[in-house]
């Protein structure tokens, strides 16, 4: 099991009483280093601390959040372990210039450097940025020229490509990465050419759930079936995938407690439209007793699920909280499991905890 972590930002997360002083100098002249920076640094090294592997940069070009191939080589200099993935949207930036871009930054960072392919649900951002395709597959068909012509540039030393909407003449990246043959790729994908693109091109896919976090346990049926689905198709293009999960953290003393929480959040959504994005996270229902949430962690990763992208409630204390409540089990837990495949009363003996329920 990988635990990832969301870098703080604007759109990534819902504000609290921490971040948004931060997050409101974002859209200020003034202040000298940017707060939201610190901020992330800050979190991210507490992270590293904590044992998390990797972080995610959203990239978000309408909304206040730093620029996230800027801001991932900045936290490259100031973390030593963590891997720093950061996404890039086919349709507004060129994949020869973000083979460019990844390469330089895999080499400052030492080799921790990964890419995220987000194929876009916001048209609005594509019109002012960039080229909206209307249909899901011309779409999907960029995306897997977008991914072709990234992998050529940075393996090849005389890449040449005719696709669609990419063309390449005898073109390459000098600049190696520090890791072979390139730095691994990352996507989410809801339809099926999306997910035969990723099963393809793809180190790791981030599976699809119910963003309703009362349909937990639909939400596990659809995951072993649409893991199952995946591992097929990686069997019939001959290639292997890992499968992560985005996920909001929310522990309480009680159920009842941390799902207040929950609502909460739900509640300034109705609102408050720059949290829709992070709130999806909760549709993973890691929302409960620490005794759930370490029990649902660990019902994922039976399903197959490799990494888990957390974001907390307080961001930072809600780390601290899941240090020092969730992470000694979990870490004993590991320690103690079969590898994938165990049952669920299993898992409920190895945790010491009460029949897992939905």
């Amino acid at each position: 099991m990988r635990l990832g972590i969301w870098t703080p930002a604007p759109l990534s997360m819902r504000p609290d009483a921490l971040s948004q002083p931060a997050i409101d100098g974002l859209t200020r002249h003034g202040g000298g280093v940017d707060k939201n920076y610190l901020y992330a640094v800050d979190t991210l090294q507490r992270a590293e601390e904590l044992g998390f592997e990797i972080t995610l940069i959203a990239q978000r070009f309408l909304g206040p959040d730093l620029d996230s191939w800027i801001f991932a080589s900045a936290l490259a200099t100031q973390t030593k372990t963590i891997e720093i993935m950061a996404a890039v949207h086919p349709g507004i930036m060129d994949p020869r210039i973000i083979a460019k871009h990844a390469a330089s930054i895999d080499r400052i960072s030492g080799g921790r450097f990964c890419v995220n392919i987000v194929n876009g649900t916001r048209p609005h951002e594509f019109a002012a940025f960039g080229e909206w395709l209307e249909q899901d597959s011309a779409r999907y068909q960029r995306m897997h020229e977008f991914i072709k012509v990234m992998k050529g540039m940075w393996t090849s030393d005389d890449f040449s490509f005719e696709g669609k909407y990419y063309q390449v003449r005898h073109a390459t990246v000098p600049t190696k990465s520090v890791r072979a043959p390139h730095p691994p790729v990352y996507a989410a994908s809801r339809v099926d050419e999306g997910m035969n693109v990723v099963a393809q091109e793809c180190e790791t896919w981030f599976v699809n759930y119910d963003k309703n976090y009362k349909a937990y346990d639909a939400s596990l049926k659809r995951i072993e079936q649409e893991v199952g689905v995946m591992d097929s198709r990686c069997r019939h293009y001959g290639t292997k995938l890992n499968y992560g999960i985005n996920a909001c953290v929310l522990i309480g003393e009680t159920e009842a407690e941390a799902v207040a929480e929950a609502e909460s959040y739900l509640k300034q959504l109705e609102t408050d439209k720059s949290i829709q994005s992070a709130s999806g996270a909760l549709g993973a229902n890691l929302i409960g007793t620490k005794q759930q949430v370490l029990e649902r962690m660990l019902r994922y990763q039976d399903l197959g699920i490799d990494l888990f992208m957390l974001q907390f409630f307080p961001f930072r204390q809600g780390l601290d909280v899941f240090a020092r409540d969730i992470l000694p089990e979990l870490k004993l837990a590991q320690r103690k499991r079969p590898a994938r495949g165990l049952a669920a009363a299993q898992v409920v003996a190895l945790t010491g905890g009460a029949a897992m329920s939905g």
